[in-house]
């Protein structure tokens, strides 16, 4: 498995495809599929990402991006 690390911002600001975030969480895409419309998501992905990052699903692109909040 590659590291869970970013291979540059690009990545980091384009966003993942579906299974590139699915091989990040250590999980199926079709559970990404599933879960991605959930209120909880963002919470769900950040407990599984090996940095904790909190991810949300970007439709219209659709890819994966960091959700960034700051304090």
């Amino acid at each position: 498995m590659n590291s869970p690390e970013f291979n540059s911002l690009n990545q980091l600001f384009e966003g993942l495809s579906e299974e590139e975030l699915a091989q990040r969480l250590g999980v199926e895409p079709a559970t990404l599929q599933q879960l991605r419309e959930q209120p909880n998501f963002q919470q769900w992905s950040q407990d599984k990402d090996p940095e904790s990052v909190s991810w949300r699903y970007q439709k219209d692109k659709q890819r994966y991006i960091v959700n960034l909040s700051f304090g």
